[in-house]
């Protein structure tokens, strides 16, 4: 059954619950949403698209997130630049007729289901972050740069996705990582990334300090 009707903009990027992203609104049916969006709630759907897929052709059960319109700077010709904050996945039902330029669906809600001990989540969590926090501390080295590291939740369910907006992954893993519905496996995921470029950055980061 589905929970609501939203209105709905399909693009190639994931926005995760919990993070943050510009937009730069320039077509003039997303000048319109967001018109429309912020007489009421400042909600729409950011729905993940396929390459080569149309809009409209997007499989139901396709995965997105509610984004919530939290800064706007219009433009004097129309067009906008607007911050974006993740709130609830959801599933795409259906897309419905309406008279709006942009499309609108019938979406439902999706939460994570129970798996891992809330001890051994949080273990795990703690060991993504260290790895994460390293990951940083090398590429500043690497890089010469000094700074403050990135403040990190201490909801487990929500660390691999604040961690997955911040570093470089394939778009599949993305998404997979929207879909996951264990959060241990969205962080086990993540950690294997960070694993796997964790020595190369780390020998760079001693090199590059050796030599300054």
């Amino acid at each position: 059954m589905s929970d609501q009707r939203l209105p709905i903009f399909p693009l190639n990027v994931v926005l995760y619950p919990g993070t943050t992203m510009p937009l730069h609104l320039f077509e003039p049916r997303y000048r319109q949403l967001l018109k429309d969006i912020r007489e009421g709630d400042s909600r729409f759907g950011i729905l993940t698209s396929i390459s080569g897929v149309p809009e409209r052709d997007l499989p139901l059960g396709r995965m997105g997130c509610v984004a919530e319109v939290t800064e706007v700077e219009m433009m004097p010709d129309g067009r906008a630049n607007i911050v974006i904050v993740g709130r609830e996945r959801f599933a795409l039902d259906e897309f419905v007729p309406d008279d709006a330029p942009y499309h609108v669906a019938e979406v439902s809600f999706v939460a994570d289901t129970p798996g891992a001990n809330a001890v051994v989540l949080a273990v795990t969590s703690d060991d993504v972050a260290q790895n994460f926090k390293r990951v940083v501390k090398a590429v500043h080295a690497i890089n010469g740069e000094s700074g403050p590291l990135p403040t990190l939740p201490d909801d487990p369910s929500q660390l691999a996705w604040t961690i997955a907006s911040m570093i470089d992954i394939d778009s599949d893993l993305r998404y997979q990582l929207l879909a996951e519905r264990q959060p241990a496996v969205r962080l086990a995921s993540v950690d294997a990334v960070l694993r796997k470029v964790l020595p190369d950055l780390e020998l760079r980061a001693a090199m590059a300090q050796k030599d300054r």
